[in-house]
């Protein structure tokens, strides 16, 4: 059957018609499968924001940048009797997917939605409004066990969001297990302060994806190779001008005992750098081995991810094999470093993973690079990622127990840290270095947190967060704890002020 354009339009204003028709009679609408919270929301600088049903009634949760009198409502949250809180201080990031929905992504973490993103900085200026490539699910632990999830986005073309630096891939970091929500930013910024190159702060910011309200998130930069992320030189500009020309059945795996690799043709010429890679214990490495693309095992059985290149070729693989093998026979020697690791880099490493005891420590998310050996010949220790488990805020599963803020862990406590830096510590020049590091940059940066920083950012997040403690109100009912709970902050500065003394007294005294 054909319809002419007249007959569709007369169909569709029939449609419009018997659903007013059925919201103003008060018809069961759900039955239908739509809800009555479908109908009630508000429309803020041209976004739509949901209204979130709550155990203790409806809110309607708004960004920071809007007034009350810029809101328009839909003639049901007219109706409703509405509880509107209104964050402050901080950024705003609209996300729309093409499909208006992440329910493929919360079955999936893996699955890609396409869309769009905009984002408001914290005085009201928009600051990017473009396309997103896919936004999909991230993480390990707080992806499996925290309703509040944590994602991954990347963009339809490179960008500085919030000032973060220019490129496609950025990560937003739920902090699902950190009452404060401010742990991950204040490693971040210790990083800074000791000069660990490519370090970088984020940025807080209120999320909405398809009109509801996510939560206070942090968005920041994925660690990646790029003049303004990890600036050493990018192999994959050369090699994905051959790669992108070959179909997908040439691309064969390259695997031995130890390593993985591609069979793909050799098409850089100098194939000493730049490599980006990630240590991973174990378990989770064996786990996850069968999507590896690019991986190996130094013969002290430690196992690493190459992220960059993409497609690491034969040499490539086996290259950056050898070569930390090499360096982790420097590590574990009884020589004199530097041949092949920049020593002040891996004594900055780990004086912040000391300091703040971090249970990933040594164990997860530690990132080293090396450069063309003509830039740079030596192996770095480069910034940290995923630090809520940190400075007195552990769970009960965690093997070892850290909550002590006194002790020096050597990053050796649990049986899946690394093996080097407890050989590190054996040398005085290394240690000479960490401790000098913390009396002249570090020491200072934490006890300004204690002495007003941490206030500081409770009054910054404070409407966030009592935002986020509704949004999640169950999720941290189970947990026992909420966002914005002022006695967090306090039990936060404690365990700072603890650490410094007894870090002191061991380091300084």
């Amino acid at each position: 059957m054909r319809f002419d354009r007249g007959s569709i339009i007369r169909l569709l204003v029939i449609a419009a018609v018997l659903l007013t028709l059925a919201v103003m009679t008060g018809i069961d609408v759900s039955q239908k499968g739509i809800t009555e919270t479908d109908f009630m929301y508000a429309k803020v600088d041209g976004q739509r924001i949901n209204v979130f049903e709550g155990k203790n009634g409806r809110y309607l949760f708004l960004p920071g940048y809007t007034s009350e009198e810029a809101v328009v409502l839909s003639a049901e949250a007219k109706k409703a009797e509405l509880k509107i809180m209104k964050s402050s201080g901080i950024a705003t990031i609209y996300i729309t997917t093409n499909s208006e929905s992440i329910d493929g992504i919360l079955a999936d973490k893996d699955h890609r939605e396409r869309g769009n993103i905009r984002v408001i900085d914290e005085s009201g200026n928009e600051d990017v409004s473009l396309g997103l490539d896919y936004i999909k699910g991230r993480g390990n632990y707080s992806w499996n066990n925290w309703e509040k999830k944590p994602f991954k986005i990347k963009l339809s073309k490179n960008a500085s969001v919030l000032g973060l630096g220019m490129g496609k891939d950025y990560a937003l970091i739920a902090n699902s297990s950190d009452a404060t929500l401010i742990r991950n930013d204040i490693a971040r910024k210790l990083e800074m302060t000791l000069g660990i190159k490519y370090s970088g702060a984020g940025k807080f910011a209120d999320l909405y994806i398809n009109g509801d309200y996510m939560g206070n998130y942090y968005l920041c930069a994925s660690i990646e190779v790029g003049k303004e992320r990890i600036d050493i030189t990018d192999m994959d500009v050369t090699q994905k001008k051959v790669f992108s020309r070959l179909n997908q059945g040439a691309f064969k795996v390259y695997e031995t005992p130890r390593m993985k690799g591609w069979n793909l043709p050799e098409c850089t010429e100098d194939i000493s750098g730049g490599y980006l890679v990630e240590r991973e214990f174990g378990d989770r490495y064996d786990l996850e081995y069968g999507s590896i693309n690019n991986g190996f095992v130094t013969e002290g059985n430690e196992h690493f991810i190459v992220h960059s290149p993409d497609y690491c070729t034969v040499n490539e693989i086996n290259y950056i094999s050898d070569f930390f093998d090499r360096a982790e026979k420097e590590i574990l020697s009884s020589e004199q470093y530097g041949r092949y690791i920049d020593v002040p880099s891996f004594a900055k490493r780990y004086l912040v993973e000391e300091l703040i005891k971090n249970y990933d420590g040594g164990v997860s998310s530690a990132f080293y690079y090396k450069d063309r050996d003509d830039i740079d010949p030596k192996l770095y220790a480069g910034p940290g990622w995923d630090f809520d488990m940190i400075l007195g805020n552990y769970l009960d599963w965690m093997e070892y127990s850290i909550e002590d803020s006194d002790g020096i862990t050597q990053l050796y406590l649990s049986e899946h840290n690394s093996i080097y830096y407890r050989s590190m510590l054996s040398h005085r020049e290394f240690t000479d270095l960490v401790h000098e590091y913390y009396r002249d940059c570090a020491l200072g940066f934490m006890n300004d947190l204690v002495d007003g920083g941490i206030e500081d950012y409770r009054k910054l997040l404070s409407a966030s967060a009592q935002m986020d403690s509704i949004r999640w109100e169950e999720m941290y009912e189970r947990c026992g704890y909420s966002t914005g709970d002022k006695k967090s902050y306090e039990e936060l500065s404690d365990f700072i002020r603890r650490r410094l003394g007894f870090l002191s007294g061991e380091w300084l005294d």
